[in-house]
């Protein structure tokens, strides 16, 4: 058992960003945490998940979760492992999933964990081994992985040969959709915004054909790439993306919103055009949550387990060392630098 204060380290948001974050909008600072008490667990970070989302977390006034305080202790998913425990469910060793990222060292009162439901310090137990490593709860088996996962296995239906447009596919929601889509006979398009990420798509991936957002010609090629329209579309990136598919969306289509990063840096207003054809063609639009879906959980970890063991699913993760590397992490989410999931490693 810990005797005694915990001397362990968190990051710390300084400043609120108008725009594009930067890592000097953080600071990691040394604290004293107390010995766990009765009924309660300590627990060291492993590894911690940096997340589009975040930046509206560091608004003010944040429209997801509870705004980040400044000069306090952030939140976040985070992989870890117990190291004392007072309570009868929880074990040293065992490996925790919670929100209590940002830290290497957290006090848990073993509540049960629900992603962005129940408290930061909730933690529930995951399995390892057997080809499944404690970071890819945060990685493969992720939340980001699960959106994308869910948007098409739960809140659409895949029809093989049929046309869907994934935008942001070199991401992790959309490099898990792309791939998932292909695997049900999907005629997969999608866009990102680097030639080296168009060749991951194609060479790797599989995809169908892989756009260029920024290109001059960008609808143009869109319209090009999709002669029979749209039946299925799942937007990741930005209102502009969705206008431009509008038009090109058959009747009864479905279009999923899993997010929209493009407007998380700016004013977090999304102006849509050719709104006109969500009447015309009947369309529908949804934009869900991936803890709807939670009750697949189990189906999820199994099918992403299956699959990369097969060799049906590649996924590709950009691993930062050390806590100090968390903003860097974060920001190269905005800034484009982004080659993977980033994830950070905090402890081995």
């Amino acid at each position: 058992m810990v005797e005694g204060a915990i001397r362990t380290r968190q990051v710390h948001l300084v400043a609120r960003p108008e725009g594009q974050p930067h890592p000097g909008h953080f600071r990691v600072v040394d604290i004293d945490l107390p010995p766990p008490g009765d009924g309660q667990v300590l627990v060291e970070n492993l590894y911690m998940s940096v997340d589009p989302y975040m930046r509206r977390s560091m608004d003010a006034e944040a429209k997801d979760l509870e705004p980040w305080p400044i000069g306090g202790p952030l939140n976040g998913p985070s992989i870890g492992r117990v190291l004392a425990s007072r309570r009868a469910d929880f074990a040293p060793g065992d490996i925790v999933e919670s929100m209590s990222g940002w830290q290497a060292h957290f006090i848990s009162d073993g509540e049960p964990f629900a992603p962005y439901l129940s408290s930061d310090t909730a933690i529930a137990k995951r399995r390892v081994g057997d080809g499944v490593e404690a970071r890819d709860y945060l990685g493969l088996l992720g939340i980001a992985s699960q959106t994308g996962y869910f948007a098409l296995t739960c809140a659409a239906t895949m029809h093989a040969g049929q046309t869907i447009v994934i935008s942001s596919g070199a991401g992790t929601v959309g490099s898990v959709a792309c791939q998932i889509a292909k695997l049900n006979g999907m005629r997969v398009v999608t866009s990102t915004g680097s030639a080296d990420k168009i060749r991951w798509l194609l060479d790797e991936i599989g995809v169908d054909v892989a756009l260029d957002y920024k290109s001059p010609g960008f609808v143009a090629e869109l319209r090009a790439a999709c002669p029979d329209g749209i039946d299925l579309l799942l937007e990741n990136a930005s209102p502009e993306h969705f206008s431009a598919c509008l038009p090109l969306m058959n009747t009864n289509a479905l279009m999923l919103i899993a997010g929209f990063i493009s407007i998380y840096t700016g004013d977090g207003k999304a102006r849509i055009e050719n709104f006109e054809y969500v009447l015309d063609r009947f369309l529908t639009i949804k934009c869900f949550a991936f803890m709807e879906y939670l009750d697949a959980f189990d189906r999820f970890v199994t099918d992403m387990t299956a699959w990369r063991r097969d060799g049906r699913i590649r996924f590709r993760e950009q691993i930062y060392d050390g806590l100090d590397c968390a903003p860097e992490a974060l920001c190269s989410l905005f800034d484009g630098s982004a080659t993977g999931k980033p994830l950070v490693r905090i402890a081995g």
